[in-house]
């Protein structure tokens, strides 16, 4: 048997096809191309679609070519309508009796010799199981009297469904969640008296109250701690600005806690006297016309803080006076954080949360939601994608998420994921599936006997695969 295939796109629930570096496959002794070939299956049925390229075959007159496609495994086989390609006379001999020793549904044309000809072939055949790892293949039958066994076989497809090793997370002891902001609350100059009505201070108080109550009144969560940590700008002596950042966050913190009605001990303050880090950031995306030397005043661990700010102020005036202009209101900022933990939740009430607050879900309750549906569907892969949205940084969310990838045919998409996955057994499992993909056999298996010997389960199931 000829080993040739191709690789093609294949439809949600498709086997996928095992890559190989081959030239375009033929028939009768290489005088027919297959063109076009497309395998496509769902969960009921299996589509066969190809085109036979005729233009260089020469069929004498009396001679017939018959051509069988078969879906085959080691053990089970299923035949497709038969194509018939007839010589002249023979086809005169077919149009009156020789009909008779052929199916119905066979696909007949009359070569016509020295002209472009191609055919169109599609059959659908009901699918089973074990088609996910089969061949596509054709019986050769180059005398024409029918009897496909013994024939000449040419393999257009190798069909493999590789065991997708997704992992189930670990348990989550206490979920704990964040909800997190930034406000710019406007203070008199060296004031720490809050004024809710002055400037946009009603907006930016609003944030933070609306951050806390939909924590706060939500049947699943639990606050634990509520941080207000407030920062100042440069431009004031150092202690002075201390003092400024540390009182400003507390008279906000008084005043938000009276009004969403929480027990102080709740409530913790932190402050940074000059924020430092964020005027770099600005100076860093600027087009200042001494941004470097600025930085390099920035970044002098030797200077004295306030030092450091007069030299700025002093050495380059225009940069200073467009950078406390424009840049120093935004250093002045109050950043709070929500911490709040969040019941854990049955299967069926992980389904409705996942609609609507997915973060609070662990990777393992979104799993579980996950199993209730059928690997590969919509419903299923939608969950191992935000799975990973959620918890870009996880291991085993990546892992998921890669077999999710690879189910679609994105083999590229589930690289990206391994990536972050590092060198778990699991993901040099994963590895080994995409090597499968690839065509690549040897570098598969030396991959999943690695992931084997690592402590990977199933590695055994894609390794027999290989081998079929």
């Amino acid at each position: 048997m000829k080993r040739l295939s191709i690789y093609c796109a294949c439809m949600l629930f498709a086997p996928l096809a095992l890559q190989a570096q081959s030239a375009g496959l033929k028939l009768a002794d290489e005088k027919i191309s297959v063109e076009n070939l497309r395998v496509e299956n769902t969960s009921q049925t299996m589509v066969v679609n190809l085109d036979l390229n005729m233009d260089s075959l020469k069929l004498a007159s009396n001679m017939r070519l018959v051509f069988t496609p078969i879906i085959k495994n080691n053990t089970e086989e299923r035949l497709m309508p038969q194509i018939v390609v007839n010589g002249r006379k023979q086809d005169i001999s077919y149009q009156r009796s020789g009909y008779k020793d052929f199916a119905d549904n066979a696909v007949v044309v009359r070569r016509k010799n020295n002209t472009e000809q191609t055919l169109h072939y599609s059959a659908v055949l009901p699918y089973e199981d074990w088609m996910k790892n089969s061949n596509v293949i054709v019986a050769e039958d180059l005398c024409g009297c029918g009897d496909i066994k013994d024939q000449n076989t040419v393999e257009l497809k190798r069909l493999r469904t590789p065991f997708m090793p997704y992992m189930r997370p670990e348990a989550e002891g206490q979920k704990v969640r964040h909800e997190q902001g930034r406000a710019f609350i406007d203070f008199p100059v060296d004031k720490i008296t809050l004024y809710p009505y002055y400037r946009n201070n009603p907006r930016e108080l609003d944030k933070i109250i609306k951050t806390i109550n939909l924590v706060k009144n939500d049947k699943n969560t639990t606050i634990t701690n509520i941080e207000i940590h407030g920062y100042a700008s440069p431009e004031s002596p150092y202690e002075h600005n201390a003092y400024l950042a540390e009182n400003r966050a507390k008279t906000l913190k008084d005043y938000v806690r009276k009004l969403v009605n929480i027990d102080d001990t709740t409530f913790s303050v932190t402050s940074t006297p000059e924020d430092w880090e964020g005027l770099r950031k600005y100076v860093v995306e600027s087009n200042l016309q001494n941004r470097d030397a600025i930085l390099k005043l920035i970044d002098n661990t030797s200077l004295d803080i306030d030092d450091k700010e007069w030299k700025i102020k002093l050495t380059y005036p225009d940069d200073y006076r467009f950078m406390l202009e424009n840049w120093y209101p935004a250093l002045r900022h109050s950043d709070y954080v929500v911490s709040y933990s969040v019941r854990p939740f049955t299967v069926e009430e992980a389904k409705e949360i996942m609609k609507t607050k997915p973060q609070q879900l662990s990777l393992e309750e979104m799993f579980m939601v996950a199993q209730t549906y059928e690997p590969g569907s919509r419903e299923f892969n939608e969950i191992m994608e935000t799975a990973v949205r959620m918890y870009p940084d996880n291991p085993t969310a990546n892992i998921n998420a890669a077999c999710t990838r690879l189910q679609y045919g994105d083999i590229e998409g589930a690289k990206r994921y391994l990536d972050k996955a590092g060198n778990m057994p699991q993901a040099i499992h994963a590895r080994g599936v995409i090597a499968m993909l690839e065509g690549k056999t040897e570098e598969a298996r030396l991959l999943l006997n690695q992931a084997k010997q690592a402590g990977a389960e199933n590695v055994d199931k894609n390794l027999q695969i290989i081998d079929m």
